[in-house]
């Protein structure tokens, strides 16, 4: 889409109402004016075969949320209706936050091989870097792209970010990733305690990603992941679900016992109780 239809397209944005009467948040806009210069431009009343062979292509190579809504939102802005964009566009809008069975909790997880392997390979070092603080915070991407330097203390590893409906909360960080940080400082001169970390959108970082969860890892990446993961091997490690649900910020604990459902913790206690009836077998014939 070329720059001139992209503001008329920001235009009818900053004005669209959402079905509960809100605005779209700035998130939301700044994701779907980042995949507009994706977007091939179309006119009103084409026929629904020509939209679908001309968004072919963008919807294979743009098929998360976000790349959705994006065309969602670019159609209705050309005056199709409901209906007849949602043919083109397939869309449903997926809450990531809001898991509700563990097979798409085990779709959003990455072993621990693949973390390693993955910053192993990234090439970018700020890349790189924040993959390693949003798994190690499992924090959300807007919370770690809005990282200030005051918000940082090297020292103990703490990082002080805002949560959903302004909750701070304290994460924290490993020995190995409190390095690098301290490295990426010192290196970009961030001096000031108002200067941002990593100087990145969360647009940016999600499209980064995923390319990167295609090139190295075969399979589709996004920040959230990062979260989920860490969260899903806390639980597998043990950990409460209270102690989880505080590390988090979640509000709700039902959403923080998917992780502990879906963990193998429980099994392998149960597993290890039940004991070794091969074990049993050989001191038999020891005997």
């Amino acid at each position: 889409m070329k720059s001139e239809k992209i503001a008329e397209f920001e235009r009818f944005l900053l004005g669209f109402t959402k079905k509960n009467g809100k605005k779209l948040g700035q998130r939301t806009l700044y994701g779907v004016l980042t995949l507009a210069k994706f977007l091939e431009e179309a006119i009103p009343n084409e026929s629904l075969e020509v939209l679908k062979q001309r968004y072919n292509f963008y919807l294979k190579e743009r098929n998360h949320p976000i790349g959705l809504y994006a065309l969602w939102l670019y159609l209705k802005f050309l005056g199709y209706e409901e209906k007849f964009v949602k043919e083109i566009a397939s869309f449903k809008r997926r809450n990531v936050s809001a898991l509700t069975d563990e097979e798409k909790l085990a779709a959003s997880v990455l072993s621990k091989k693949e973390l390693l392997f993955l910053v192993e390979q990234i090439p970018d070092e700020r890349d790189k870097l924040l993959v390693r603080v949003l798994y190690d915070t499992a924090a959300r991407i807007s919370e770690i792209t809005n990282l200030m330097v005051k918000d940082i203390d090297l020292e103990v590893r703490e990082i002080q970010v805002m949560g959903k409906g302004r909750k701070p909360r304290t994460v924290y960080v490993q020995q190995g990733t409190r390095e690098l940080l301290e490295q990426w400082i010192n290196k970009n001169r961030l001096v000031s305690p108002n200067m941002f970390i990593f100087g990145i959108k969360p647009g940016t970082a999600w499209y980064n990603l995923k390319k990167y969860g295609r090139e190295i890892l075969k399979r589709e990446l996004h920040p959230h992941m990062l979260r989920h993961s860490r969260l899903q091997h806390m639980a597998d490690e043990g950990i409460d679900s209270f102690s989880i649900k505080s590390y988090a910020g979640h509000g709700d604990i039902g959403t923080t016992q998917i992780y502990v459902k879906a963990s193998k913790y429980q099994g392998k206690i149960a597993f290890d109780r039940a004991g070794d009836v091969w074990n049993v077998e050989t001191k038999k014939s020891q005997s």
